[in-house]
Formats: C-alpha cells, sequence, structure tokens
C-alpha cells in the first residue's frame, strides 16, 4: 500500500494555531509554504502581509475595505454590473413593463410548445415595431416578451404556420354526436354499455372516449352500489319461539363418527333440543321437532315457529315437510351455499366446540359424551353470559 505522508503532514500543520507571541517567522512561514506549494521558495514576505492578530481579528475589515476599493478602481466590464432595470429589461423600465406588455398581448399563463394565434402574432410585431421607437432593441423587446427570435422573424418572413396534424385515433365530430345521442336515449347506460353498443352500429368508441364525453356534458355522477337484499335481516325476531334454527355437526366417540343434532331459538340462543345419533335420516330430525315443540308447549301458542333449515335431504324429505305441516310450523329453507342463512345455528356449533368438543380428542363412550353435553349445555343456558345478548343469560321463557 502506497502511503502519503505529505497529506498527514499538511493536516497535521493546518491544525496548529500559535499565540502571536508564539508565530513563527516570516523566514518559517515561507518554508511551510514551500514544502505545501509546488512554486518557487518566497524568500522574502511581502511587505503588505498580515500578522496572525490580523487575519483572525481586527485587520479583516482593513482586508474587505482595501478588495473593495481594488474592484471599484478597475472598474466593471463591458456588459457588467448592470441590473436588468438599467438594461431594459425588467418591469421598472419607464419604456417598457414587461409584465404588463405579456399580458395585455395574452402571454401570460402561456405554457410551453403553444402556438400563437394570427391576431397575436399581429399585435407581437406591432408591438416591437413601436418599443423600437423608444431606443430598445429587438433583441431587448423580444427577451421581455419571451418570444423566440427565430419564431418573430419567421412571422416577419411570412413562414407559413403549418397547424398540428391531428391524431388518427382523435374522435370526430360524428362520433361525438353519437355517444351523446346514445346517453340521451338511455340515460341509465354507463359509459362502458355505451361503447359496446355503439359498436353495432360499426362506432368503435373506447370506454374512456366516452366516459370523457359524458363528463365535459356534467353526465357523470357517482354511481352508489345496491346493498344486497339478504344482509337485511328479514326474520329478526322479537321473542323467543319465534324462528328456530336446526342442524347437525360431527362428533368423535370412541374414535368413531356421531352428529350432534340441536334446535336454537333465534332471540334467545336457548339450546330448545338437542341428541347425539350415529347418523342424521328424516326420522332423527322429525324426533327432535317433536321433542322441541313438546317441551316449549308450542301447542298452546297462536303463532307456530318459523323452521330456518339447510338443503340437506333429511330436512326436505317428504316425512318431514308433511310432519312440520301438522306441526302448524313454517319451513323456511336457506340457499344452497350459504351458511351464513343459518348463521346463529352455525355460531352455537363453533362455541360449543372450542369450548367443549375440541377439549377431548374423543369422548371414550356414548354415555361420557352424552353426560358431558349435557352439563355444558345446562352451562350455555343457564350460566353462560352471551355478547349477542348485552351479557345476559338467554331467556327460557318469553317475557310478559
Amino acid at each position: 500500500m502506497h502511503e502519503r505522508t505529505t497529506n498527514r503532514q499538511r493536516k497535521r500543520e493546518t491544525k496548529e494555531i500559535y499565540s502571536p507571541t508564539k508565530a513563527p517567522s516570516s523566514q518559517g512561514m515561507g518554508r511551510d509554504r514551500k514544502w505545501h506549494r509546488s512554486g518557487p521558495e518566497v524568500s522574502n514576505p511581502s511587505p503588505n502581509s498580515l500578522s496572525l492578530e490580523e487575519s483572525l481579528g481586527t485587520g479583516r475589515s482593513d482586508l474587505s475595505e482595501r478588495k473593495e476599493a481594488s474592484r471599484r478602481s478597475s472598474g466593471p466590464k463591458a456588459g457588467e454590473g448592470k441590473s436588468e432595470a438599467e438594461r431594459g429589461l425588467g418591469s421598472s423600465d419607464p419604456r417598457i413593463d414587461a409584465f404588463k406588455k405579456r399580458d395585455e398581448l395574452g402571454l401570460t399563463n402561456r405554457s410551453k410548445g403553444d402556438s400563437y394565434s394570427p391576431e397575436q402574432r399581429q399585435r407581437i410585431i406591432q408591438e416591437v415595431q413601436k418599443l423600437q421607437q423608444t431606443g430598445l432593441s429587438k433583441v431587448e423587446i423580444l427577451k421581455a416578451l419571451e418570444v423566440a427570435r427565430s419564431t418573430y422573424y419567421g412571422w416577419l418572413q411570412g413562414r407559413q404556420v403549418f397547424s398540428r396534424t391531428l391524431s388518427p385515433t382523435q374522435l370526430t365530430i360524428l362520433e361525438k354526436e353519437a355517444v351523446v345521442k346514445k346517453k340521451k336515449e338511455g340515460p341509465q347506460l354507463s359509459h362502458r354499455q355505451i361503447s359496446g353498443s355503439l359498436r353495432l352500429g360499426d362506432y368503435w368508441i373506447s370506454p374512456s372516449s366516452c366516459y370523457r364525453i359524458l363528463k365535459s356534458q356534467g353526465w357523470v355522477s357517482m354511481a352508489t352500489l345496491r346493498e344486497a337484499p339478504w344482509k337485511v335481516p328479514r326474520y329478526e325476531p322479537f321473542r323467543p319461539n319465534q324462528i328456530w334454527g336446526e342442524d347437525w355437526t360431527i362428533l368423535s366417540i370412541d374414535h368413531a363418527r356421531h352428529y350432534l343434532l340441536t334446535l336454537i331459538d333465534y332471540f334467545s340462543r336457548y339450546i330448545v333440543a338437542w341428541g347425539i345419533v350415529h347418523t342424521v335420516t328424516q326420522r332423527e330430525v322429525q324426533n327432535l321437532l317433536v321433542l322441541a315443540y313438546l317441551s316449549e308447549a308450542i301447542e298452546t301458542e297462536d303463532i307456530k315457529p318459523i323452521l330456518r333449515v339447510d338443503l340437506g335431504s333429511p330436512n326436505i324429505a317428504t316425512g318431514t315437510r308433511r310432519l312440520i305441516r301438522d306441526l302448524e310450523m313454517v319451513l323456511s329453507p336457506g340457499r344452497a351455499h350459504r351458511p351464513t342463512d343459518n348463521g346463529r345455528q352455525e355460531r352455537w356449533y363453533r362455541t360449543v366446540k372450542q369450548e367443549e368438543i375440541y377439549c377431548y380428542p374423543t369422548y371414550p363412550s356414548l354415555e361420557v359424551a352424552r353426560a358431558s353435553l349435557a352439563q355444558y349445555i345446562h352451562f350455555y343456558n343457564e350460566e353462560r353470559p352471551h355478547q349477542a345478548l348485552w351479557s345476559h343469560i338467554p331467556p327460557a321463557e318469553p317475557e310478559a
């Protein structure tokens, strides 16, 4: 590695600050300069050299004064030292007010690349000729007006100003009128629908072009999406035994598949009836409905519950539908692939799985499963507070 000791030496020496009494002599200073500079050795210091006291303190103002005096004595060069107002280019010149002139000629808010109208060109030529009589040059006038000299002399020579060629994709007047006419015929049509329908009439107009035309006419408004009708609760009960939800879920007993069949009240979240079965057929569903019908004494009520079920074959079988009709209940099947139609029943299954069923890899026997689930359902109905009920327990009976 090549080291440069001179750089390190220079750094070290430039950091040394001496007091006035310990300042090195002028000869020493000259020797230092020889070491740092490539020029010849300075044996005789200049008689005008400043001491360290002057360079650090009181002599600095004298130095600035001498520099200012030497600058004034040398005098400005040609074209230097004159302000913009002295050269007649600023707004303070009495002969030309650039801002005012540009505003009068319509050049104030002109963007780069904009073409000049024939009236603007004629007025600019007249204005330049008028200001020339005051002693200003064309260069100064055109610079103040921010007009290119080549452009100005092209106007004087009568060069033909070529208009910009139209883009092949630019819409014609007939196409724009077709979009407006189509919108008037069908106010409900969007810009995409208008673009598609016009293609049948050999008008190939993009949806974005239709959107710009409609927006220029003020026919574009923010469209609000309609809310799905099933998001609005049509069956919102206000008392118990108005709507019941019925469903079943898988249960493992002694490593064998079983099913937990339950019936829940939509208003109170009360488990009306339940059972553990090996398989689910219309017989098990009918037994559950009869058990709930008798335990809640529905036969004494004038209005029977609405039964919300899915489209499983045990629920929509002929025997099940006949039983529901005999019990004077109303069958309300949900839609296919829409578990939210029976959402409160599904939410109950999540709770019982997280708090009871998933606590065991499998129940050892059917008796243990029935006893454990009976204990939990009693806790769920009688003691457990529900967030949907404002942390109250489900009311089993209708309020008076």
